[in-house]
């Protein structure tokens, strides 16, 4: 568009040289004043026009650039998500596959299967503090906790409330138990909140942790007391 405006200044400079008779009823000068004038008009309407078209330009840019943005959070969001699932897929197929026989199953095991548990429980609770727990009924008497952080005490318990609902929360923790009771005895799963809004998304996975828990659990102390027997 420079030469344009060169083109028309150029103009507007020689137009004494080129204008040298009057129009109608102007003289020379009125005629060359007219003429510079419409010239000057014409540049500015150029200017004018050029400024609103590179003003639309801009907007359509911010509007893509706004768009682009989003779309690049939103795929930045999708790819979290899709490897936050196949973390927890990775972590529920090593649970499933790292049950050995009934027969092959050791103190050495147990805790190797606790310990594919508690690493789901911090997955899917998204917390670092947390216990699974085994509770003998009718008075709730702790018989066994596996805690995040040996040092960490979570002042919650399950006395006074009715675990027939296998999942309920406090501003302070979320607590899921195992859906039914062996011999009396049940686990638990309680995890300390980080905020008093988070939410547990995946409950029903969370019950079945604490039930594999419980069957470990149940299925180990019933090996020892055979073994105390014999």
């Amino acid at each position: 568009m420079y030469w344009i405006y060169l083109t028309i200044f150029t103009l507007i400079v020689f137009v004494p040289t080129f204008v040298r008779d009057g129009i109608f009823i102007f003289d020379m000068t009125q005629t060359q004043e007219f003429v510079i004038l419409l010239l000057g008009s014409i540049a500015i309407s150029i200017f004018l026009f050029v400024e609103k078209k590179m003003k639309k330009s801009q907007t359509e840019k911010y509007v893509f650039q706004g768009q682009a943005s989003r779309m690049a959070k939103d795929l930045q969001h999708s790819y979290s998500y899709i490897g936050e699932i196949n973390r927890k897929l990775d972590i529920l197929e090593n649970i499933a596959l790292g049950y050995p026989e009934s027969s092959r199953l050791s103190e050495r095991n147990e805790g190797e299967l606790y310990a594919s548990i508690m690493s789901a429980v911090a997955l899917f609770g998204k917390s670092d503090e947390y216990s699974l727990r085994f509770i003998a009924l009718p008075e709730f008497t702790l018989i066994r906790e596996i805690k995040s952080n040996p040092e960490n005490c979570l002042e919650f318990s399950l006395k006074d409330r009715k675990i027939e609902v296998s999942y309920f929360e406090s501003n302070e923790f979320i607590v899921v138990t195992s859906p039914k009771s062996i011999d009396n005895i049940f686990s638990y799963i309680v995890i300390k909140k980080k905020n008093p809004s988070q939410k547990l998304e995946d409950i029903e996975i969370m019950k079945t942790l604490a039930a594999q828990a419980l069957f470990i659990f149940m299925f180990m102390r019933h090996k020892k007391q055979i073994k105390c027997v014999i």
